[in-house]
């Protein structure tokens, strides 16, 4: 059974939430009286407003009968659909983010996995109970996998930026290229590295394939800078080893970065700046936004080569 109701400019409908909820009291208690008194108003305003919902919706949903209201066939029917309206709003009331079980499936670099992201997720993971699949994976793999939707959210520089990729790119930590060197190098004596600064010096370069290589290879030519490549790897961690080691020296990111007194870092001039970036797909799933701002707040302090993006 329809029932067609008059609508009013005013309110875009002929009820408040309101109006609903004192003709769903009325019903339940069966009289004015009653209903006023569960709601906590004048019987005067209970019956002022029955008359007001009548007349704008256009029908009489009521008959008095010895100081009772008689419900009619119209206003059950509402009544049903305003008990299906108060539900919602219950659920809504009780409503808390751990009642969706989810598995929230992650991609990330080595060097960000190991120097930050699974200290940080471990504490994600305890407070809200999310089943989470971690994977570490190499920085020019991630936004191809993320695109054919093996992930739900990338976590890595945004040198790895693809067009090509339909991506939501949302910043987290500006970073920026340095030079790491061994403690005993001669190069620790300066307070700035150039191009020139590291010709012919033995040095540990990533692999060709690594997105920073591109641009760091790009900066070093430019200023016809020739580095004796003495060892080329696929992540930071060994880079730093080897720097640690006293084999060379290397430009890395500046963030994470392993504070050690066998190393010295420098600033590397001219500037090589990015973003550390969370990249998800255009739909962006409770779970995931709630990582996001997660990670965000519980990542480290501005240091002197990289600063949160808030």
């Amino acid at each position: 059974m329809a029932i067609n109701l008059k609508r009013t400019s005013w309110s875009g409908g002929w009820a408040t939430l309101r109006d609903l909820e004192i003709i769903q009291t009325v019903i339940d208690q069966g009289s004015v009286t009653n209903a006023a008194e569960q709601l906590g108003i004048s019987q005067p305003a209970v019956s002022q407003t029955l008359n007001q919902i009548e007349k704008r919706c256009g029908k009489k949903l009521f008959t008095r009968e010895n100081n009772k209201l008689i419900p009619n066939s119209d206003a059950l029917l509402l009544y049903e659909e305003i008990t299906n309206i108060a539900e919602s709003f219950n659920r809504l009331s009780h409503f808390h983010h751990q009642e969706k079980k989810r598995s929230l499936r992650i991609l990330v670099p080595p060097t960000l996995a190991y120097g930050f992201i699974n200290q940080i997720t471990t504490l994600f993971i305890k407070k809200y109970q999310v089943n989470v699949h971690l994977e570490i994976s190499r920085s020019e793999q991630l936004l191809s996998l993320i695109a054919k939707e093996q992930a739900d959210i990338v976590i890595s520089d945004n040198m790895t930026i693809n067009s090509n990729y339909n991506l939501t790119q949302i910043p987290m930590r500006e970073t920026q290229i340095i030079c790491a060197i061994p403690k005993t190098h001669e190069l620790c004596t300066k307070s700035v590295i150039t191009p020139d600064d590291l010709h012919e010096q033995s040095f540990i370069a990533l692999v060709k394939s690594n997105i920073g290589r591109t641009v760091i290879d790009r900066a070093l030519h430019k200023s016809k800078s020739n580095p004796n490549i003495i060892a080329e790897v696929s992540d930071q961690d060994t880079a730093m080893t080897f720097v640690k080691n006293g084999l060379g020296v290397s430009l890395i990111n500046s963030f994470p970065i392993i504070e050690t007194e066998d190393i010295v870092y420098r600033e590397f001039i001219p500037a090589i700046t990015s973003n550390i970036c969370f990249f998800t797909s255009k739909k962006t799933e409770h779970e995931t936004q709630l990582y996001i701002e997660f990670i965000k707040e519980h990542q480290p302090k501005a240091s002197l080569f990289s600063t949160p993006i808030k």
